[in-house]
């Protein structure tokens, strides 16, 4: 790299002219200790924002994502100041800030997320390549996408941030009146990570409160996720707008009390294929778990929890588990639908002389009725997979449904029957079954369903 350096010329009389002579390396600044000036000047911002960045009123301590869609956080310094309208020269309003890094080498990536005031923030905007300070825009999510993933049933949210989008007449000579007005339209801009990756078109969602949900649908081309951070990587976009139009609500399908769409169209049912197991101290049983989904058999991960490791310990992730007994004692061993609080329990016993194992079953496992119809139950104890005669005390709890919504009987010491007289959304029936003290007592829940619905028992 070099220089030049202007040298007055008087040769052609009055007029000056000049010869242009370079500078030799030797005399660039820094050129003795290696280093260019690019560097020097690098190294003495850095040097200056250590001795002056916690010299100002701006400068906070929030917390930061560790990496895209971890939901883990750690402490960060940083300074946060307001944001300027490139277009307009305004400020923008208390949604979106600048943050600015103590660390010119600080990694940030578009869709990160940051955590203070009780709001998460999400990176819209990022100044790192060719610019010697790491700084970005954040703006903050002032809502949450809650869903229900239709294969799994899981449920799922992310924050995220809503622009309510107007439409302005073009020709309101022709078209009515000149102001805007709601176009029943949403923008959304929330991270794309392995969770909201799952959100499908046509997807409903609910905003609002359990007074008053509105409902919107993700329209057909509303999944925009190719905002690449490197141009030919497609794995590097890390921002996910959705748009969205207006909708309608559906009490029969909606969860209106916490604002989740199509909830009971994904219900699951967990059976234990033994409601009690025993042995001896050192043996070992397998448990199997039967995962019924909308009425069809399917394969899930199942989360199994033992109420005391210290008396039968659990392992395994799947549909069965292995169960060590460990030593003398009881406890229950749980099976649940990762990320559902579908689940059913198993009755243990641990001693030097193992009991025999027992099972209630009830049948069918159809855990809804319909409105306007009625279902007969069966319930027995089996022992060691053999039908027992004994027979049970059955009892219905109403819990929040009202008993004028439904008729419950035991018509004999093996058979209950459930009229579901009118639906109810706000809870379910829970229906006990007791016999003896051989085995804990066997939980049944049962929903009552609208009449509209396509009934597949």
């Amino acid at each position: 790299m070099t220089g030049l350096i202007g040298i007055p010329n008087h040769s052609r009389g009055c007029n000056m002219t000049y010869e242009y002579k370079s500078i030799p390396a030797s005399m660039y600044a820094g050129a003795k200790k290696g280093e260019n000036p690019k560097q020097q000047y690098i190294d003495l911002f850095q040097q200056t924002l250590n001795e002056q960045f916690y010299n100002s009123s701006s400068w906070w301590t929030i917390r930061e994502e560790t990496g895209i869609g971890t939901e883990k956080y750690a402490n960060m310094d940083v300074r946060i100041n307001h944001v300027i309208n490139a277009e307009t020269g305004l400020k923008l309003g208390d949604d979106w800030k600048t943050v600015l890094f103590p660390d010119l080498n600080h990694q940030l990536d578009l869709g990160l997320r940051y955590i203070f005031d009780n709001n998460t923030w999400i990176v819209i905007n990022t100044e790192v390549i060719k610019n010697i300070a790491a700084t970005c825009t954040i703006r903050r999510c002032n809502n949450t996408l809650r869903w229900i993933d239709e294969a799994t049933g899981v449920y799922y949210e992310e924050p995220c941030a809503i622009e309510y989008l107007v439409k302005e007449p073009r020709d309101y000579i022709t078209q009515g009146s000149p102001f805007p007005t709601p176009g029943g339209f949403l923008h959304i801009i929330t991270q794309l990570n392995e969770r909201s990756g799952k959100i499908n078109e046509n997807q409903r969602f609910l905003f609002g409160n359990p007074e008053h949900w509105v409902c919107y649908k993700v329209t057909g081309t509303g999944i925009n996720d190719f905002t690449n951070v490197t141009t030919y990587d497609n794995n590097s976009a890390h921002i996910l707008t959705l748009d969205l139009i207006a909708n309608f609500l559906n009490e029969e399908l909606d969860d209106i009390v916490n604002g989740i769409c199509d909830v009971h169209t994904n219900v699951y049912h967990v059976t234990l294929n033994s409601g009690s197991i025993s042995g001896s101290p050192t043996g070992a049983i397998q448990l199997n778990a039967n995962v019924i989904y909308n009425g069809d058999s399917v394969i899930r991960a199942i989360e199994w929890k033992s109420s005391n490791p210290t008396v039968a310990s659990v392992s395994g992730s799947s549909g069965s588990t292995l169960v060590a007994f460990n030593t003398n004692g009881n406890c229950t061993i749980t099976a649940s639908v990762y990320g559902n609080p579908a689940s059913d329990t198993c009755w243990v016993t641990v001693s030097a002389s193992p009991t025999m194992n027992n099972n209630i079953l009830i049948s069918p496992n159809t855990n809804y009725i319909l409105e306007g119809t009625n279902r007969t139950y069966s319930v027995y104890l089996y022992e060691n997979n053999i039908q027992s005669s004994g027979s049970f005390i059955i009892t219905c709890s109403g819990s929040n449904v009202p008993s004028t919504s439904y008729i419950f009987s035991q018509t004999d010491g093996n058979h209950f029957k459930v009229t579901n007289m009118l639906k109810d959304l706000t809870s379910h029936l829970t229906v006990q079954c007791t016999t003896g003290s051989v085995v804990a007592p066997k939980s049944f829940d049962i929903f009552l369903r609208g009449a509209w619905q396509f009934d597949t028992a």
